[in-house]
């Protein structure tokens, strides 16, 4: 009966229930419990592995260039960092409105992993998340144009529930680059969520946009919409502490 039940459950895609099925279903403390209790215990280890299947593949998919551990995050004074501020923005919460948040600070002083730690817990929840460094995200966009797939690729962007854009602002964009970018934040405006990870502090984005007019469309669905935390002091990584830019 053993034999048969396993294999009756494989067969029916329920792999993780036939592997505890099998291992503990001549157990005395197993066969001790009623028939709802064993079914309850079964149910739920399924299901349980298939979240974190689920989790494990949306981590996978994000693209993350790190390995965040949200535990490690600095909350020094001088980091300009709450801790009550990053578990409120853990419990993604912001990512079920389609707020967004915009992260700025200096070079090393950990942006990317927190803004990556975040990504993790949101997918940890199972949103879909897709991290992006922006001067790839422009590249690929304007090589969509020549070969065709532009409206795919936009597309792939406006889906995703958490777009994570790194190194925002580098280098000022062209009228193209802005106009792109505008489509992208329209499309996503009270709809999915955006992350922006900039050197550059909120209020000297202007800047960074070709055109004026579009700059203040753009600014004006950011500003009303996301978040900010500027962190300060010194080089994580000159204290050679994984936690990086």
């Amino acid at each position: 009966m053993n034999i048969e039940n396993v294999k009756k459950l494989k067969e029916l895609k329920l792999p993780s229930m036939a592997n505890y099925y099998q291992d503990f279903s001549s157990s005395p403390d197993f066969l001790a419990l009623d028939f709802d209790q064993k079914l309850s215990i079964l149910l739920d280890y399924e299901m349980t592995s298939r979240a974190n299947k689920k989790a494990a593949l949306l981590v996978k998919q994000a693209n993350f260039k790190i390995k965040p551990d949200i535990s490690t995050i600095d909350y020094e004074p001088e980091r300009n960092l709450k801790r009550d501020v990053v578990l409120d923005l853990a419990s993604c919460t912001w990512v079920s409105k389609y707020k967004n948040v915009i992260i700025s600070g200096a070079t090393g002083t950990g942006k990317t992993y927190l803004a990556s730690s975040l990504g993790y817990r949101a997918c940890l929840l199972h949103y879909k998340v897709a991290y992006i460094r922006v001067p790839r995200l422009l590249m690929d966009i304007n090589i969509s144009k020549t070969d065709g797939s532009y409206n795919k690729l936009m597309s792939k962007y406006k889906k995703v529930d958490l777009l994570i854009l790194d190194d925002f602002g580098l280098v000022k964009m062209t009228a193209a680059e802005t106009r792109d970018f505008l489509e992208l934040i329209e499309d996503r405006y009270s709809l999915k969520s955006c992350m922006i990870i900039s050197q550059l502090p909120f209020v000297n984005w202007y800047d960074i946009f070709f055109d004026p007019t579009l700059a203040d469309a753009i600014m004006d669905r950011l500003n009303t919409t996301s978040y900010k935390i500027d962190l300060k002091g010194p080089s994580k990584r000159k204290n050679k502490v994984d936690d990086i830019d």
